[in-house]
């Protein structure tokens, strides 16, 4: 098995691969990845490595993707079925999935650090200064907070909204049962058009592409907020600038952004080059899942149910 990111994984979870199976774990770019991976049956990864079908086409050998993600854009997995190649994740394990609250943390922690205007705060303290008069922020209670998606996640940022006296209303036509005292939006555009905070919480497919562009910001109030841990594509990050330029957002903070490989690749990223100058912007690296806790309980189910598949565990 090949782990060409080992950073990404738990201690506890690379042991557990080591005991069986002959795990080769070392740090490879994405083009190194693919020159080593057509000698090996296995590849465990998370986001930040890509399982083409070229990749595939060439590697008769590989028959196990190894992802413990829900996301899955990063696999090609038409290829993966035509080639007979199983991959292993998390989507749709939903038991499993509720013991996972990582991004839902996140995504609180992106809302109230944007509203009281946080990285700029301590930056500020860095740089010796000692003045609050410049970092006035907003208070979470009494506003509202509009959730695009009420699965697993969603439902989790509701709940905790309503226990910060939030005015929580959800927009999936998808969920018949919604979080107690959560208000369901007839439309997207109902939705958008009064909250004060719109949180993002769909899984990245056809539809969902650019779900948020132009006409869609333009519909939220003046001085609205925009919080996005889903996918990066779900929004559209030219209107997303351009709304942020002018004011109609006060702010946003996103987890994710379009085309994240552009950055790998060392190329500049709109998104990225406008937060390097605007604080109201807060960019965070994919790191939704990226919690002691729930990587090490990702890798262990991950990995469990593929040496199950592999006749090792019972």
């Amino acid at each position: 098995m090949l782990c060409p990111e080992p950073g990404s994984f738990s201690q506890a979870g690379l042991a557990l691969a080591g005991r069986y199976t002959e795990l080769v774990a070392e740090r490879l770019e994405q083009s190194e990845f693919e020159a080593a991976a057509v000698d090996f049956d296995a590849v465990l990864i998370r986001f930040n490595t890509r399982v083409r079908g070229d990749l595939l086409a060439k590697a008769p050998r590989l028959k196990a993707v190894l992802s413990p993600t829900t996301g899955l854009d990063h696999i090609d997995l038409a290829a993966a079925s035509r080639r007979g190649v199983k991959v292993f994740h998390l989507k749709g394990q939903n038991r499993f999935l509720r013991t996972v609250s990582a991004t839902a943390e996140l995504t609180i922690t992106l809302m109230l650090a944007t509203l009281r205007r946080l990285p700029a705060a301590i930056q500020s303290t860095r740089l010796g200064q000692w003045d609050p008069g410049p970092f006035r922020g907003r208070e979470a209670s009494g506003k509202t907070l509009g959730i695009v998606g009420c699965g697993r996640l969603g439902a989790k940022v509701a709940r905790v909204g309503r226990a910060l006296n939030m005015n929580v209303v959800v927009y999936d036509p998808f969920v018949s049962r919604l979080p107690a005292g959560v208000v369901r939006a007839n439309s997207l555009a109902d939705l958008l058009g009064g909250a004060d905070i719109v949180s993002l919480h769909v899984p990245l497919m056809p539809e969902t592409v650019h779900l948020i562009g132009a006409d869609d910001l333009a519909l939220l109030k003046d001085g609205a907020i925009l919080i996005n841990t889903s996918r990066g594509a779900v929004v559209d990050g030219s209107a997303l600038i351009e709304h942020l330029k002018s004011g109609k957002l006060a702010a946003a903070a996103v987890d994710v952004v379009e085309d994240e490989e552009a950055i790998l690749l060392g190329r500049r990223h709109p998104l990225i080059e406008y937060a390097k100058q605007h604080d109201n912007l807060l960019i965070t690296p994919h790191i939704g899942g990226a919690t002691f806790e729930s990587v090490e309980r990702t890798d262990s189910f991950i990995l469990n149910r593929y040496f199950k598949d592999q006749g090792l565990l019972v």
